[in-house]
């Protein structure tokens, strides 16, 4: 562990392209345990980066991107998953605030906060991509308040330009966002199975075999809501079954995808009883 927390600190001091090295560093890794133990430090150091950088927007981008995977992958508590979210969707907020128009539209009216989605051009797809992910996950998150229902038109504008500007952006993400956001919304504020699979299918296209995490949440939200026990255990076999060391730069997101593979399948009697 003190070996562990030595290297980030080696990294943080060292590397002028930390967040890049670091990141990929933790994503080649495929021992969970030893993530899960060392990561809640580089956690608080990723978060005292940002207090110091605030406009950083790489910087946001990586807190926002290993907060919501270490709360997704090892946080269990409800309240403590609402503080992840909260902060994840602070920074997602501060992150698009570094666009002088987004500062300017963001407390107007939907048409005139459509007049800063126009300027999003596909070289921002790799920043507003996470910052409005981890602002739906947090609507989602609070689907009884009325402040996050309010912003929810604004933020799903983001995502649907992105759609529109690079559909394919790491591996179908857009396509992925949308078959969950189908899938866990109820009917009247917008849920759909059925365009649900249809946004899952296409993001398997682009991840294939590679992001075993998209075959988890389309037998979790997907098959699970359709209650398809034979695709459900199906999908997660496959993922059980796949070869991890394939894909050594996204090692320790399938090696957790195979985790939450194995939990699932674990409930699939309580799920399909």
């Amino acid at each position: 562990f003190y070996l562990f927390i030595s290297f980030i600190l080696f990294i943080f001091i060292s590397c002028s392209s930390l967040t890049n090295s670091l990141a990929n560093s933790l994503y080649k890794e495929k021992d969970i345990k030893l993530i899960e133990d060392g990561a809640p430090a580089y956690l608080i150091l990723v978060e005292a980066f940002i207090d110091s950088k605030p406009k950083d927007k790489k910087m946001l981008v990586t807190g926002i991107q290993m907060f919501s995977a270490y709360s997704s992958a090892f946080v269990k508590d409800r309240e403590r998953s609402a503080i992840f979210a909260e902060k994840t969707k602070t920074w997602a907020l501060m992150l698009l605030r570094t666009y002088p128009k987004f500062k300017e539209y963001e407390n107007k009216d939907f048409d005139t906060f459509m007049k800063w989605i126009d300027t999003i051009k596909k070289n921002d797809v790799q920043y507003v991509f996470w910052a409005a992910n981890a602002w739906v996950m947090w609507i989602i998150a609070n689907t009884d308040s009325v402040e996050a229902l309010i912003d929810l038109p604004k933020a799903k504008a983001i995502i649907d330009k992105i759609y529109e500007l690079d559909d394919s952006f790491y591996y179908g993400a857009p396509h992925l966002f949308y078959g969950l956001y189908y899938s866990v919304l109820p009917d009247y504020i917008g849920g759909d199975l059925k365009k649900a699979k249809e946004e899952f299918d296409k993001a398997l296209e682009y991840s294939g075999d590679k992001l075993l995490m998209t075959k988890v949440y389309f037998a979790q939200y997907y098959y699970k809501a359709k209650y398809d026990k034979k695709n459900f255990v199906n999908t997660l076999n496959e993922v059980m079954n796949a070869d991890i060391d394939k894909y050594p730069e996204i090692r320790l997101l399938n090696s957790i995808a195979q985790e939450q593979a194995e939990e699932l399948l674990k409930k699939v009697d309580e799920f399909f009883h």
